[in-house]
């Protein structure tokens, strides 16, 4: 199907960039089953060419339009199991996993271009701290945020931070940086990027959601329907605590007043969870959780930033990498502020 057939007419560009827009909307945001986005990208197409007009026209913005038919015409089971962003762990796991490896290989040619001297020893400690810490920051808490076990997954954060700080300490002693050397250079720990993206893309998503996820949809008595019920709210859907609680007392006291079970009045906990947090506020979460993203990782590079010009000894091309970073960050978080002031 060519995009001229596909909700637009020859020789006019922004009906392909809304049925762009429309895919992307579908795919990236709302994560509608390749079948349905196929299916609706062709009844675009057909009415458009049924009433010859533009396909904005029939059927209004694509990003509200794309909100419809995920609303509308996904199943509830399947569109519980995304989060605020639209993503499930599996995505979380797997994306993270590459912008992870691509992390560690950014890290790996920058320690290597400025110079740094290290033993094999030393490098090969650093490389394998950072790339636990980079997995579980990137790829791991994300996940289990997603799957609503925020409790693990700030413990998962809490032990790689031990981690890395142990290997920086071991890397540091003077035992370790004069031990006899073996071949090992900086740019070797970009072999670690590449295992971390490798592995991302390898990993089935079924097996990553079973790992991240694994009593999914299964049967709960009441007690355990209203903890997992808090634990949704708050990781997955990423309700403020104290308003998450407050959903769960407030189910509580409707089961209380009924004397049905929560499965039987209530339904699945998932759908249920997904239904009190669907609408307009979804997407203001989402940026807000965007801001709140960039503007840590502007502090962070602010730190790197600080920390390099105040070193007497540094060199190279780490304070320009750190200057870039810094400024790409700040700008992002300026945009994403911007759009939490318009919504």
């Amino acid at each position: 199907m060519t995009k001229a057939a596909a909700g637009t007419r020859p020789g006019h560009s922004d009906r392909d960039a809304w049925t762009d827009k429309l895919e992307l909307e579908l795919t990236l945001v709302h994560s509608v089953p390749r079948e349905l986005v196929n299916r609706v990208l062709e009844e675009v197409a057909e009415a458009v060419t049924e009433t010859g007009q533009r396909a904005e026209e029939l059927f209004g913005p694509a990003e509200e339009y794309a909100a419809r038919v995920a609303t509308e015409r996904v199943d509830a089971g399947h569109r519980s199991t995304r989060d605020f962003e639209g993503r499930t762990p599996a995505t979380h796991f797997r994306q993270g996993m590459v912008a992870g490896g691509i992390a560690v290989l950014i890290m790996a040619a920058v320690g290597t271009f400025n110079g740094e001297e290290l033993s094999g020893a030393s490098a090969l400690l650093l490389s394998l701290s950072t790339s636990v810490f980079v997995a579980v920051g990137f790829a791991v808490f994300p996940a289990l945020r997603a799957a609503g076990r925020t409790r693990t997954a700030w413990l998962h954060g809490a032990v790689a931070g031990v981690i890395t700080a142990v290997g920086v300490h071991l890397a540091a002693l003077p035992a370790i940086r004069d031990a006899h050397p073996f071949p090992f250079p900086p740019i070797a720990a970009a072999g670690c990027g590449v295992l971390l993206g490798a592995l991302g893309l390898a990993i089935p998503a079924q097996a990553v959601n079973r790992w991240f996820s694994p009593g999914e949809g299964r049967r709960l008595d009441d007690e355990q329907w209203l903890r997992r019920l808090g634990e949704l709210l708050h990781g997955r859907h990423g309700l403020p605590l104290r308003t998450a609680q407050r959903h769960v007392t407030e189910a509580r006291e409707h089961l209380a007043a009924t004397g049905r079970g929560a499965q039987q009045e209530l339904g699945q906990v998932e759908v249920y969870a997904m239904d009190l947090t669907d609408g307009p506020g979804r997407a203001v979460q989402r940026t807000r959780h965007q801001f709140l993203g960039a503007l840590s990782s502007m502090a962070v590079f602010a730190v790197l930033f600080t920390l390099t010009l105040l070193d007497s000894d540094s060199g190279g091309s780490a304070p320009w990498v750190h200057a870039v970073l810094f400024v790409c960050a700040t700008a992002w978080t300026i945009v994403l502020f911007r759009r939490t002031k318009v919504r």
